[in-house]
């Protein structure tokens, strides 16, 4: 079960799943028993305070992003050499890599 506060103030749980947030309740224990964690670990259930989106790799959030413009040639030969992976993740460790970043 997570619990946190909704636009109201008021403390609510519901359940750590996806979509949980929709089967709230009022949460009736001590505030003092609760113990914080981070937001984005309630991603995807729902919570109007969880930050959107995945939770980012390693826990350290990103600070920027880029954008490439592809051919079609170029797309499908970048998705071939992904295999399995998404493009994102499959770039992130080719880059990382020439450039000497450490995963």
């Amino acid at each position: 079960m997570w619990a946190g506060e909704d636009e109201a103030g008021a403390l609510m749980q519901w359940p750590a799943r996806q979509l949980g947030w929709g089967k709230r309740t009022a949460y009736r224990g001590l505030r003092r028993s609760l113990v914080e964690v981070d937001p984005r670990l309630a991603a995807r259930t729902g919570w109007p305070g969880c930050p959107r989106g995945p939770i980012p790799r390693g826990g350290k959030a990103a600070t920027t992003q880029i954008t490439i413009r592809l051919t079609d040639a170029e797309r499908a030969a970048w998705e071939r050499a992904a295999g399995e992976r998404p493009i994102a993740d499959w770039a992130r460790r080719i880059v990382n890599g020439t450039a000497g970043v450490a995963p």
